[in-house]
């Protein structure tokens, strides 16, 4: 049931000065229709965000970095739950 109810989400959350261009990029993890937000403790420009494939724009190398990072963390996230499911069937 775990595989069907299960989301995450990453986005640039806006703080309470909103000039403000760069912003904290944020990871949601939605199961069962609960929902938590945590910081990923970077920073990064709103107009160099695509928020359709929630991942920075860009080849620089500043870019490629939060990407990597990104996919680092949806790895961690994906061989989490594979053990979840795996410790639920037993």
């Amino acid at each position: 049931m775990l595989e069907s109810s299960f989301g995450v989400n990453y986005f640039l959350k806006t703080p309470w000065k909103k000039d403000d261009k760069l912003r904290f990029v944020y990871l949601r993890i939605t199961v069962y229709g609960v929902s938590k937000e945590i910081s990923t403790k970077r920073k990064w420009n709103i107009a160099r965000w695509n928020q359709k494939t929630e991942r920075a724009i860009g080849t620089k190398e500043d870019a490629r970095s939060l990407n990597h990072f990104l996919d680092s963390i949806n790895a961690g996230i994906t061989s989490f739950r594979t053990k979840l499911i795996n410790s639920s069937e037993s």
